[in-house]
C-alpha cells in the first residue's frame, strides 16, 4: 500500500488516466496532434525562440523539483500532495528521471526502461538513437515524462518550440513569474477545452523552472461538483552541462522484478496483483464495521458482492465514493452486497468522514491491511465484484470518468442481466 506521502501519484492516478483515456489533455503540453497550428502572439513567438536554442544547444542537464497535485470537490479542503524527483540528460538520448519512493523511467543509450519498485516491475525496450518527440517513444516511457518532467521532454526533442506548441489552441506570453529572486518570462498555453499550461523559464537560461497545469475547465464538463484540478512541476535546481558520470545512465532489472510487458499480453485490463485474482475464489475474511459488528464475507453467500478498497486522504477515492454510494442505494433491495473498506485508518477519523460526507454505504475497517493484500491491492480505490457463485468477476484499480458505467455493466454481468 503506498504511503500518504506518495498521495500524489493516487491523486494524478484519476487525472492522467483520464489524459490516457482521451478524456483530458495532458499535464505536461500536449504531443502529436494533428490539429491545426496554434494562433502564437509576437512576443510568445521571441520567447519561444529562446527556448528552442537553450534547448537545443543542450550538452547534458541536471534537474531537482517537487511534483504536486492539488484536488478540490465542492466545498471541501483541497486535498494536496507532492512528491519529489530528480533527473539528468546527456544529449542526445541519455536520461534518467526518477520519482522517489515511486517510479523510474530512463535510458541507458541503447535501451529504455520503466521501473516501479512498489511492484518491481518494469519494461524494456530500444532507445532511439537521436533527438525525437514524445510522439516517437512509447507510450508507457512518454506518458510518465510528459506528466512528471516536462524540462526533460523540451531537452530530448528535436525542438523545444514545436513540441510545445502541437495541439495547443493559443501561445501567449504573460505576466512574468517571481521565482526566488527571479522574474521568469512566462508563456501561456491554452487548449480547446480552455485547459491551461503555464510555463515559466529562467530570464538568462530560458530553460523550464516551473509548469503549472489546469484541468478544472476540462473535467467540469464531467463532474460539476468538482472545485479544480491542478498539477504543478516545480524545479528546484536546473543546472546546465555539468558534467555527468555515464554510471548513473546505466541500468539493469532488479533480481525477480516482473516483466511488465508480459504480465500485461496476460491481463492486458487490470493491474498485475489484481488481475491474477480473477475467476478464483474471492478470499474470505471477516472484519469490523462502524458499529463494532462483525461482518463475514461468508455469511453473503449468492449475493453480488462489491467490494471498494479505499481511504480519507485519497483524492480519487473521493471523487469515487459518491457514485459507489448511488450504487449502493440503486441495488442493495436487489440482492447486490456493497461494502467499502477503509484501509489502515483509526475508526474515529473514518467515522467523522462519514459523518462530514453522509457516506450511507457500509463501511469496514481493515486497519492493517490484510484484507487489502489478500485481494492484491497496490494502488486505491480499487473495486472488486464479487458473483453469486463467490468467485471474483472483475476488479478495478483506480477511478476515471468511465468508472461509474463500467462498474454498473460488471454488476449487471453477475447479476446475470
Amino acid at each position: 500500500m503506498k504511503a500518504k506521502l506518495l498521495g500524489a501519484v493516487a491523486m494524478l492516478g484519476f487525472v492522467t488516466g483520464a489524459a490516457r483515456a482521451g478524456d483530458l489533455p495532458p499535464a505536461g503540453p500536449q504531443l502529436g496532434d494533428s490539429k491545426p497550428s496554434a494562433k502564437v502572439s509576437d512576443d510568445a513567438k521571441s520567447l519561444l525562440d529562446q527556448v528552442k536554442q537553450a534547448y537545443a544547444k543542450l550538452k547534458a542537464l541536471d534537474l531537482t523539483g517537487t511534483i504536486s497535485a492539488e484536488l478540490q470537490v465542492e466545498e471541501s479542503s483541497p486535498e494536496k500532495h507532492a512528491a519529489q524527483f530528480t533527473s539528468s540528460f546527456i544529449a542526445p538520448n541519455r536520461f534518467r528521471h526518477e520519482v522517489k519512493d515511486d517510479v523510474l523511467v530512463g535510458s541507458t543509450g541503447e535501451k529504455l526502461y520503466t521501473y516501479r519498485g512498489e511492484d518491481n516491475a518494469y519494461t524494456l525496450g530500444s532507445a532511439p538513437k537521436d533527438r525525437v518527440g514524445l510522439k516517437e517513444l512509447p507510450e508507457q516511457v512518454a506518458s510518465l515524462l510528459e506528466k512528471e518532467n516536462p524540462s526533460l521532454v523540451l531537452a530530448l526533442s528535436k525542438s523545444a518550440a514545436d513540441e510545445l506548441t502541437d495541439g495547443v489552441a493559443e501561445v501567449a506570453k504573460v505576466k512574468d513569474t517571481e521565482i526566488g529572486d527571479a522574474s521568469c518570462p512566462t508563456l501561456r498555453l491554452t487548449f480547446e477545452d480552455k485547459s491551461t499550461v503555464v510555463l515559466a523559464f529562467d530570464p538568462q537560461t530560458h530553460l523550464l523552472r516551473k509548469a503549472r497545469s489546469d484541468w478544472t475547465s476540462a473535467m467540469k464538463e464531467r463532474r460539476a461538483d468538482l472545485g479544480s484540478v491542478v498539477v504543478t512541476v516545480d524545479y528546484t535546481k536546473v543546472q546546465a552541462d555539468a558534467p555527468a558520470g555515464q554510471a548513473i545512465f546505466a541500468w539493469s532489472p532488479p533480481p525477480g522484478a516482473i516483466d511488465a510487458d508480459a504480465a500485461a499480453a496476460a491481463h492486458p485490463l487490470t493491474a498485475v496483483a489484481a488481475a491474477s485474482l480473477e475467476g478464483k475464489q474471492a478470499p474470505a475474511f471477516k472484519l469490523k464495521d462502524l458499529e463494532d459488528k462483525t461482518i463475514s464475507l461468508s455469511d453473503f453467500k449468492g449475493h453480488v458482492v462489491i467490494l471498494d478498497f479505499w481511504a480519507t486522504w485519497c483524492g480519487p477515492c473521493k471523487m469515487s465514493l459518491p457514485h459507489l454510494d448511488k450504487l449502493y442505494k440503486a441495488e442493495k433491495d436487489k440482492g447486490v452486497i456493497v461494502f467499502a473498506l477503509d484501509q489502515q485508518e483509526g475508526k474515529a477519523e473514518v467515522q467523522q468522514f462519514v459523518k462530514q460526507t453522509g457516506l450511507s454505504v457500509p463501511v469496514l475497517l481493515d486497519g492493517e491491511g490484510r484484507v487489502g493484500e489478500q485481494y492484491g491491492v497496490e494502488g486505491i480505490p480499487q473495486t472488486v465484484v464479487i458473483g453469486k457463485d463467490g468467485k471474483i468477476r472483475k476488479i478495478f484499480v483506480g477511478f476515471g470518468p468511465s468508472s461509474p458505467e463500467e462498474l454498473q455493466k460488471a454488476v449487471a454481468a453477475a447479476k446475470g442481466e
